[in-house]
């Protein structure tokens, strides 16, 4: 049974990551913000890779004219210089104003550091959700209904068993699911046989918490 602050640690932690990913959203909505023809602000899932090949420049480049120390950690909302030339008053004013309205800064997903591919779900669903919680969640998993079967043919783990950090799977009907099942995260685990969730989208709320008997239930690990 996991202890009382075990389960605060996780449940702040599933709240900032959908905060977090719901204000990167709001902001960016997905797109590069570029701050001038020698500068360009970082957006949620950009790499420095990607970054050098949409601006004619190289990794290389980039990292001597912003004297980057570590290539795979870039930050949503840094500007990054692409030839080494200081950027204009105009360009100094929009950085400062993206950073006075941003969220706080999170760090972006690159493939050498192995971090957490973007989501790619609905916003606002609640596979979206459990997407933002737990990063290992994969992108292309279908609806909630068919996540066990989906999450087998990648690998995971799935079984009848609960464990705090696992995706638990509501077939179509069962716990207030609709005709595509539902997800959520599983919190903690309690000695009766219930847990305790966090999902999204339930009863109209993009956040909600409750507790629910694990009998019947898919997890996937």
């Amino acid at each position: 049974m996991s202890s009382m602050g075990e389960k605060v640690s996780m449940k702040n932690t599933t709240k900032s990551t959908l905060l977090a990913a719901a204000g990167a959203v709001a902001v960016f909505g997905g797109t590069t913000v570029a701050a001038s023809a020698d500068s360009v602000t970082v957006k949620a899932g950009d790499t420095l890779s990607s970054i050098a090949s949409a601006n004619n420049t190289t990794v290389d480049a980039i990292v001597a004219a912003n004297k980057l120390d570590n290539a795979d950690l870039i930050f949503v909302g840094d500007q990054l210089e692409l030839d080494g030339q200081a950027a204009s008053a105009d360009t100094q004013a929009e950085a400062q104003t993206t950073e006075a309205t941003a969220p706080a800064a999170q760090p972006v997903a690159t493939a050498s550091s192995q971090a957490n591919t973007p989501n790619t779900y609905p916003a606002g669903q609640c596979t979206w959700y459990v997407k933002n919680a737990l990063g290992w969640v994969g992108n292309n998993w279908g609806n909630a209904a068919g996540w066990g079967a989906s999450a087998a043919a990648a690998g995971r783990v799935v079984n009848g068993t609960p464990a705090a950090g696992s995706v638990v799977v509501f077939g179509p009907g069962v716990g207030g699911a609709g005709a595509f099942g539902h997800v959520g995260v599983v919190e903690s685990v309690n000695a009766n046989g219930t847990i305790n969730i966090s999902e999204g989208n339930y009863a109209g709320l993009m956040f909600h918490e409750r507790t629910v008997s694990a009998a019947g239930l898919t997890f996937i690990h």
